[in-house]
């Protein structure tokens, strides 16, 4: 199938060999002129299946016998990621909330409860909504940093296709009670580093370093412990607030 899509402003022709990419991506389907083209062959998705057969043996998990129009999914991604950055995007791990007009990136490793605690924020307050919950895209436009949509989102599926200002990066860690204090980056940077997406070719991975540096030095970092009580995501939004 051969059809164009919008992320973090920058317009993507995708030729799949599969349909259940243009499925994930009705949300973000444009008729611009795209910036560049994906294309996808049968050897992507080979390699995306040995990919996650060797994960599930470092893990210790079962391989789950993906079909073949899933992984097509991460391939396509995949090749988006490496080839976005030259528009200043990357791809960071995490789970994006918006409230207000300005967006909050949650990041930590898997299982610490990032979903659990975004959920917190849209039961606690009815205007938020979630960006992206698993695998967004950040943009660096002038000095500033914005959270952007993408439908490849975690197995909750939840996402919205905006692109806005990030307020803040906060590292959750579980703890006893609930407090949030504000970090330097150089502090979290090796957490950064390991949730951001890692291209293979050198000049990729200069590039994404070079935008996890303006990240960096235009964003506020906090560390959050929480004890997964809902009251977090009013601690924690009151924290990167009051802090300005």
């Amino acid at each position: 199938m051969d059809f164009t899509i919008s992320l973090a402003g920058v317009n993507i022709e995708i030729h799949s060999l599969y349909g259940a990419v243009y499925e994930l991506c009705r949300d973000y389907l444009t008729d611009h002129r795209p910036d560049f083209t994906v294309s996808i062959a049968p050897a992507d998705i080979e390699f995306e299946r040995e990919k996650s057969v060797l994960e599930a043996a470092r893990e210790g998990k079962p391989y789950g016998n993906f079909t073949a129009d899933y992984l097509e999914t991460l391939a396509i991604y995949r090749k988006i990621s490496e080839n976005i950055l030259r528009y200043d995007v990357f791809l960071m791990h995490g789970a994006v909330v918006a409230l207000d007009g300005a967006a909050y990136l949650f990041t930590a490793p898997s299982g610490v409860g990032k979903t659990t605690h975004t959920q917190f924020w849209l039961k606690k307050y009815p205007d938020a909504f979630i960006v992206n919950g698993d695998k967004p895209l950040l943009r660096a436009v002038g000095g500033q940093i914005f959270a952007c949509g993408s439908p490849w989102a975690g197995k909750e599926g939840q996402n919205r296709n905006v692109m806005l200002p990030l307020k803040a990066v906060c590292a959750l860690f579980r703890g006893n009670e609930n407090s949030i204090r504000r970090i330097a980056f150089d502090k979290v940077f090796p957490l950064v580093i390991a949730q951001s997406y890692r291209p293979s070719g050198e000049a990729e991975m200069m590039q994404t370093l070079r935008l996890i540096k303006i990240l960096g030095e235009h964003t506020r970092f906090y560390a959050l412990s929480c004890n997964l009580d809902p009251d977090a995501a009013r601690v924690a939004k009151e924290g990167m607030d009051n802090d300005e």
